[in-house]
């Protein structure tokens, strides 16, 4: 029988990803000897070096994008794909189907549930039915009586992008008047952790990976390190469970203020790009289960057995190209 193929869409830059991902497929029986291509819009990409094989796709919002992937699916006998950022799980969800048909299966939630994690007001008013503390909101009519500063985000967004402090009312007011669907909450003066976690087919948690984002950059974690706090598994666990109930499946990311009580920012339905310390920390399980159930297989597990204090520096590699050939990298794919 002919291994299966995975496929990571908007690869780009996440070398780290692709080589544990090519390291998990080793785990999987139906994948094991298979290859992992990475499609991204660009020709040339760090990830589709370290791969092993690229395709040049349209880009994300182009119409044509999910039918081209779908059809690359059908001819390179890819199993699985993993979308790596929100835009692109919002494109595809609607053709889950279409994956499905052509053999692949898609990780990526059903896109009700997509859009519920992506619309920040949406999941807000999810979050408070279900009882789950989250940072303050303010109205546009409560804004002068609101302390100050207040954190400014886009009601959908994603990677930090239109998000910052506001210092007063009037910077407020004229947020407001050029981009009308900003969300203004309280300023929270506490760290902010990460839950890497899965939830497998049974609806069952079988991770769930506390780490501190030291550093951020672009709204990415370069510097994080795992922790235990039971106040801040309990308050990701009750969210994750929450959206187990509504039918969630599969890999997400939570992310909290270690505040008192700790509150729920928001969650990302896909694998974090700093997802590859909790994948080490669970000793590759974590990818290994993204990968099987895809593939029909049952996984489990403890979701807090993993190690405390595990770091995680994320540095910049070069690869060299002269035209589509490429002259070098570093560091090399040997590693792989």
């Amino acid at each position: 029988m002919t291994a299966g193929n995975v496929l990571v869409t908007c690869g780009g830059k996440w070398v780290g990803i692709v080589l544990q991902l090519h390291r998990a497929m080793s785990a999987v029986g139906p994948l094991a000897g298979g290859k992992l291509f990475v499609a991204d819009r660009a020709r040339l990409t760090p990830a589709g070096h370290f791969a092993d094989g690229s395709f040049v796709v349209p880009s994300v919002d182009d119409p044509a994008y999910a039918g081209c992937l779908v059809d690359l699916c059908r001819r390179q006998g890819v199993a699985v794909v993993v979308p790596l950022i929100d835009l692109d799980l919002l494109r595809l969800a609607p053709h889950r189907g279409q994956f499905a048909a052509a053999g692949a299966r898609l990780v990526c939630p059903e896109p009700g549930l997509t859009d519920l994690c992506f619309g920040k007001s949406r999941f807000a008013e999810f979050a408070a039915a279900e009882g789950i503390p989250t940072p303050h909101r303010f109205a546009a009519e409560d804004l002068a009586s609101a302390p100050m500063p207040l954190f400014c985000k886009p009601a959908r967004g994603f990677g930090s992008i239109g998000s910052g402090l506001c210092s007063s009312v009037e910077e407020a007011r004229q947020i407001l008047s050029q981009r009308p669907d900003t969300i203004f909450e309280e300023y929270v003066r506490a760290a902010e952790i990460s839950v890497d976690a899965y939830i497998a087919c049974s609806g069952r948690c079988t991770v769930r990976v506390q780490r501190v984002r030291d550093k951020v950059v672009g709204g990415e974690a370069v510097q994080t390190h795992t922790v235990r706090i039971p106040p801040v598994r309990d308050a990701a666990a009750a969210a994750i469970d929450a959206l187990a109930r509504r039918g969630l499946r599969g890999p997400l990311n939570v992310q909290v203020f270690a505040s008192q009580p700790p509150l729920v920012i928001e969650v990302n339905t896909r694998l974090g790009s700093a997802s590859v310390l909790s994948n080490v920390a669970t000793g590759g399980r974590f990818f290994a289960a993204v990968l099987a159930e895809a593939c029909g297989l049952p996984v489990d597990g403890d979701p807090d057995d993993y190690p405390e204090g595990l770091s995680l520096y994320r540095f910049l590699g070069d690869v060299f190209h002269d035209g589509d050939s490429v002259l070098d990298s570093v560091p090399g794919r040997a590693g792989r």
